[in-house]
């Protein structure tokens, strides 16, 4: 690879990087830092910690604050509240466009095995990991829709939504009731059933607004 293919590659490892340490709890909501211990921590220059907070505070996952230092973003209930409305009428309507269409036997197929990842996962933990199995079922819903505008729409969403479901699912049942929910959505998808299907999608995502 090139220099300048290198420092991207270091700058997504990076990126991927801090934001699993959101997920996992190891840097807290509201926690402050700096690039230099993020530089530390690492490994790495000042240079490719600069791009990688530039793309993190772009996604939402850091602030960054005067003085040079930054903080990891916090998720109101209200932020909570919005994002989820937001999100139940995105994936409401990638789910109308999948059933539509119809989806093929690789499609669901797909979807089947994004439910027992996450059913693997809920088995196995920590919690945070059932979530990010939990966005591979629906950005996989999204992707099938069709509408790439809708999938990307999603794509970004997704890292603001799955810091809702690890600031506020806290609850265990909360969990495997989600997990559970899944298969509910994707029987109806192989039933055919539009109006069940995305009536426990609903459910499923108003769920996570009363975690």
């Amino acid at each position: 690879m090139t220099p300048a293919t290198d420092r991207r590659s270091l700058v997504d490892e990076l990126v991927q990087g801090v934001h699993l340490r959101i997920l996992s709890g190891e840097l807290q909501p509201g926690q402050r830092i700096t690039e230099g211990q993020l530089a530390e921590q690492f490994g790495v220059s000042r240079t490719p910690v600069r791009e990688a907070v530039t793309r993190l505070a772009e996604l939402g996952l850091l602030h960054v604050k005067p003085r040079s230092y930054l903080e990891v973003v916090r998720v109101s209930q209200r932020d909570l509240a919005e994002i989820n409305a937001l999100r139940a009428e995105l994936e409401s309507f990638a789910l109308r466009l999948v059933m539509e269409r119809g989806p093929t036997d690789n499609e669901v197929r797909a979807l089947a095995e994004a439910v027992v990842r996450c059913e693997e996962q809920l088995e196995q933990g920590p919690s945070w990991r059932v979530f990010v199995a939990d966005s591979v079922f629906h950005l996989t819903l999204a992707q099938l829709s069709g509408n790439a505008h809708l999938g990307d729409m999603l794509r970004r969403l997704d890292v603001k939504v799955q810091l809702c479901r690890v600031f506020h699912c806290v609850s265990d049942e909360k969990i495997a009731a989600s997990v559970a929910c899944h298969r509910q959505i994707l029987q109806a998808i192989v039933d055919g059933d539009r109006e069940r299907a995305q009536q426990r999608l609903r459910e499923h995502i108003e769920a996570t607004s009363e975690a």
